[in-house]
């Protein structure tokens, strides 16, 4: 009988899944859906109640969601629950393919994937891409250890992600076919014979057979929910007709912003990964070449796209941080010749870089026009001269070994400590005037306000959270999500009479809605329920005020909570002005 030990190693793995779990659901109900979260939401919700929903272009979320409300009850924990699991699956890549990349270099991957803040980000919305990215390598990675079953049910639950799984498939198969034409594929025999998972040899009939029919069941299944929804059928095959629309559709991101996004949230990553390239080039080095290949074409995609969004990057950031993990296998693989200097270098280095930090915000502070500015911008430019004048006075003093290791350990201290304060920025809920690139646009801002102040005032008027009648005349997939649990629900289209039939308890319309019956017998409030980033280009005006604290321009949607004047002390007699948020108070 073989008999399996825990070692350290395991005991690693282990601890990044749960570090890469905690970080996922953490607070993950505490922000609103937003619009996009909330139409699949709406959906797994009448599949889950027995309706005829028809699947939108991600029937595994649709489906899989499903399962959980039934299970669990409908939430905004359980809406985004899978994406999280998900997520979190994604530390098992590394151990999967542990043998090429290296174990220490494995194990940088699985960290760095547990708290990269774009896959944080993604994993805690319910409409990102995680769950064709997480399905689709870890179907890969199952193969590559002839775990052909699992396999099977991995690339079937891809099938199913929607359309973020094939520009996905297009970047690993365009990688794949170039690095076979320059001689350098990672499916290659050993010296002794020996294949891989991937290899052309070690693909039979039975392992085929297994693939296959573990992809075709899984599609049929987990597709209909156990043939519970028949109508999921047909709606894996959604996501390729509208991936194809999305190139002949408009552009609303510019193409620059996914460019700065990467350097703005992943510097460590891109700094280790450009070593690992090099280093990958000029020792030819197969999985490194076909990593950089398969970086350079997936982030050609996501910005040449039309359509395309910030978490269109999920893609590049796995390659990305790949190859910076086998960089830094790699630079970390030397002992140490004299750590005490090379600590000493690192620690002076995170001394320099918290300096800088702290003239980038008064920077910020500032303004890009303040006439104070240029002293400012020189001291960050000494500082970092300074740096580089000690590494190099390290190195010709004691060691270029030294000064080289201290030197990456600075720079893993000094990004990794930002890297951590940006991944938990963009995946825990904050102030409004907090700009993110990672957050889904619209995000739903005070939609939790103005249901707290529905369930407020119908506590007041009935004495139960949810008893009284609202008429909703706002077209908002994250209202209607939010007032699910509202059983006197009414939707009326935007623009409608809607003091036509009867007076409602309270009615939502859009800011500029205007209709002499409400202003005369309602008392009215107004909620952000829309922001959007409010520039035009790449980043924002104040570049430095951004960096540090998240502060730009928002283009804000509003809507109105009219709230009927005898719901009141006064009655119908009560002022019918809009109030400020300060002055409309529940008794």
């Amino acid at each position: 009988m073989t008999r399996y030990r825990v070692t350290l190693e395991h005991t690693l793995y282990l601890v990044a899944f749960l570090l890469a779990l905690c970080l996922r659901l953490l607070n993950l109900g505490a922000i609103p859906l937003s619009d996009g979260e909330a139409e699949l939401a709406l959906q797994a919700l009448e599949v889950a109640k027995g309706g005829q929903a028809t699947f939108g272009p991600q029937p595994a979320e649709t489906a899989l969601t499903a399962l959980t409300f039934t299970l669990g009850g409908s939430s905004n924990f359980m809406a985004r629950l899978w994406p999280a699991l998900a997520g979190s699956l994604l530390i098992i890549l590394p151990f999967l393919f542990r043998q090429p990349l290296g174990r220490r270099a494995a194990l940088v991957l699985a960290f760095a994937l547990a708290l990269d803040p774009g896959l944080v980000a993604v994993s805690r919305q319910a409409n990102g891409p995680i769950l064709a990215v997480c399905f689709t390598l870890l179907a890969a990675g199952l193969a590559y250890n002839r775990f052909d079953w699992g396999a099977g049910i991995a690339a079937g639950l891809a099938l199913l992600s929607g359309a973020s799984f094939w520009p996905g498939v297009l970047g690993l198969g365009l990688a794949w076919g170039m690095s076979w034409l320059l001689g350098l594929s990672p499916a290659h025999e050993d010296e002794t014979g020996e294949v891989d998972g991937f290899s052309p040899g070690s693909w039979d009939q039975g392992r085929v057979k297994k693939l296959v029919f573990g992809t075709l069941a899984t599609v049929l299944l987990a597709g209909t929910l156990f043939l519970r929804a028949p109508q999921g059928v047909s709606a894996w095959l959604a996501g390729l007709p509208m991936y194809l629309s999305g190139w002949g559709g408009p552009s609303t991101v510019p193409a620059l912003r996914l460019l700065a996004a990467l350097p703005v949230y992943q510097p460590l990553a891109l700094l280790f990964a450009l070593v690992g390239i090099v280093r990958g080039w000029l020792y030819r080095e197969r999985w490194a070449v076909f990593l950089s290949l398969w970086l350079l074409i997936s982030l050609i995609l996501a910005v040449i796209y039309p359509a395309r969004q910030i978490d269109d990057l999920v893609w590049v950031l796995i390659p990305l941080w790949a190859l910076a993990a086998l960089a830094l296998g790699w630079l970390l693989s030397e002992p140490f010749s004299q750590p005490v200097i090379s600590l000493g270098l690192a620690t002076l280095l995170f001394a320099l870089g918290a300096l800088i930090w702290l003239n980038l915000a008064a920077l910020g502070q500032l303004g890009p026009a303040a006439p104070d500015i240029f002293p400012r911008v020189g001291v960050v430019a000494g500082v970092l001269a300074l740096g580089g004048v000690t590494a190099a006075l390290v190195g010709l003093g004691w060691s270029w070994q030294a000064a080289r290791q201290g030197l990456v350990l600075g720079m893993l201290a000094l990004f990794g400590v930002y890297g951590i304060a940006s991944m938990w920025g963009v995946s825990q809920r904050h102030e409004l005037s907090r700009v993110e690139l990672w957050r889904p646009a619209p995000d739903s801002a005070d939609v939790s306000l103005l249901m707290q102040t529905v369930s407020d005032l119908s506590a007041w008027d009935t004495g139960e959270t949810n008893a009284s009648d609202v008429t909703l005349a706002v077209d908002s997939p994250a209202l209607r999500w939010a007032l699910r649990d509202t059983p006197r629900l009414s939707l009326a289209p935007e623009g409608e009479q809607l003091l036509a039939i009867g007076s409602p308890s309270m009615v939502i319309t859009p800011q500029d809605f205007v209709e002499p019956g409400l202003a005369a017998s309602y008392r009215g409030q107004d909620f952000v329920v829309r922001t959007y980033p409010g520039w035009t280009g790449a980043l924002p005006p104040n570049f430095t005020g951004w960096l540090v604290f998240r502060r730009a321009p928002l283009v804000e949607v509003q809507v109105i909570l009219w709230a009927r004047a005898d719901l009141f002390p006064g009655g119908a007699g009560a002022s019918s002005d809009v109030l400020q948020p300060e002055e409309f108070e529940v008794p």
